[in-house]
């Protein structure tokens, strides 16, 4: 076997491969994260990639858990605002 070939990672089944309805929801948030990344919203960037990365574990609960924008917030921020 020569030197420079290098083996093919071994695949295994994937979360997003089995469920495609799933695997279009993990592009819409990252593509969403992105978006919210880009226009300065970090926190609900993050919050797209939280869901996105608990899809691709195939965790649903975890991606069904919504969190809020008014959540995300610093609460330091608000509350000097009143």
């Amino acid at each position: 076997m020569p030197m420079n070939r290098r083996s093919a990672p071994i695949r295994t089944n994937n979360f997003l491969d089995e469920n495609p309805e799933y695997h279009l929801k993990y592009y819409e948030l990252i593509k969403d994260a992105r978006i919210w990344n880009n226009s300065g919203q970090y926190w609900l960037g993050k919050e797209a990639i939280r869901r996105a990365k608990c899809l691709l574990q195939g965790d649903i609960t975890g991606y069904e858990k919504v969190t809020h924008s008014h959540e995300l917030h610093y609460p330091g921020v608000v509350m000097n605002m009143n």
